[in-house]
This record gives structure tokens, C-alpha cells and sequence, in this order.
């Protein structure tokens, strides 16, 4: 998990900042606020080993990105998605 992007930063960039260790360019999520659809100033990335991300973050962790410092960090793993409910009246069939 990267922390400290800023606003205008893409994928692209990102993924040129991890492929010396690793960093897969089609598995990086830059998330979003639901309400107010701006970016968290987060990304996750996935690195396909746990040495690669340990030497990641020690030689990216208060390095700048477009004039912001950003940190690195293991990310923990996603819990799984609770199911949805549907809200609405029962259907008959």
C-alpha cells in the first residue's frame, strides 16, 4: 500500500515506480471516496512476492511522487465481501 499520492497521480506513473520490483501495472487500485468520488490519496498494489515488497519499502518509504512524500507499507489482506440483501418487497414467483 502506497500512502501520500496525490491528486493527479495515474496508474501509469505508479507502475513505473514499482516494476523494479515486481509491481504487476494490471493490479493497481487507486480507490475512491463513495460519497464524494475523489481519490483517498491511496493506491494497492500487488507485488507477487513478499521480499520484493520488503525491498520496495525500504527503498521507496519518504521518497517523493509528484512533489509528495509518500510512505509504503504491507497492506493486510482484504476480508471477504459480505453478501448484498436485497431491500426491497419479497417477489413471488
Amino acid at each position: 500500500m502506497i500512502r501520500g499520492i496525490a491528486k493527479g497521480v495515474a496508474s501509469t506513473e505508479i507502475a513505473v515506480l514499482l516494476a523494479p520490483f515486481g509491481g504487476d501495472p494490471e493490479r493497481i487500485a487507486l480507490p475512491r471516496d463513495r460519497r464524494t468520488r475523489r481519490r483517498k490519496g491511496i493506491a494497492y498494489v500487488f507485488v507477487p512476492s513478499p521480499h520484493a515488497a520488503r525491498a520496495a519499502i525500504e527503498a521507496l518509504s519518504n521518497s517523493t511522487l509528484q512533489e509528495k512524500q509518500i510512505t509504503l507499507e504491507l497492506a493486510d489482506e482484504r476480508p471477504p465481501k459480505k453478501p448484498r440483501r436485497f431491500s426491497g418487497p419479497p417477489r413471488r414467483f
